[in-house]
């Protein structure tokens, strides 16, 4: 499916995220992405939040990251997230991190809708609102 929706979240390199090179941890990413994702929610009208008071929960089934150029303090990380609906059962987060327009990381999270703590194809009432949005029919983006 063509997404039609892409957040772009802003996130400044803060020294905790750091080696002592002043390189970003690799551990930092999957933490920018899991922003990226909740900003993305928040923007596009549907807060995670809202889900979870739905009673649905999203765990990460399969997480990626590729290392392309090393983000450091002090750059500002713009993190690009797009949503995928893999089928029935399964949603796809793509994320691609640059610096100044220069792509430094790609990655990905594969999640899917919990309820009562077991897999479901139903999906929260507040999500039709990113499906829309993502399929294009929603020209309030």
């Amino acid at each position: 499916m063509d997404n039609k929706f892409v957040y772009t979240a802003h996130i400044e390199v803060r020294f905790a995220e750091t080696d002592a090179m002043g390189i970003v941890h690799h551990a930092t990413y999957p933490i920018w992405f899991e922003q990226a994702r909740t900003e993305f929610f928040r923007t596009i009208g549907a807060p995670y939040v809202e889900m979870e008071k739905e009673g649905f929960e999203s765990p990460v089934l399969e997480l990626g990251v590729q290392y392309k150029r090393s983000c450091r303090y002090g750059d500002i990380a713009d993190v690009e997230t797009t949503l995928e609906l893999v089928d029935k059962l399964r949603c796809r987060f793509n994320y691609r991190v640059l610096v100044n327009g220069e792509l430094c990381t790609t990655g990905y999270s594969l999640h899917i809708f919990t309820k009562d703590g077991r897999p479901t194809r139903e999906r929260p009432a507040s999500f039709s609102i990113v499906e829309s949005k993502i399929l294009g029919t929603d020209k309030n983006i």
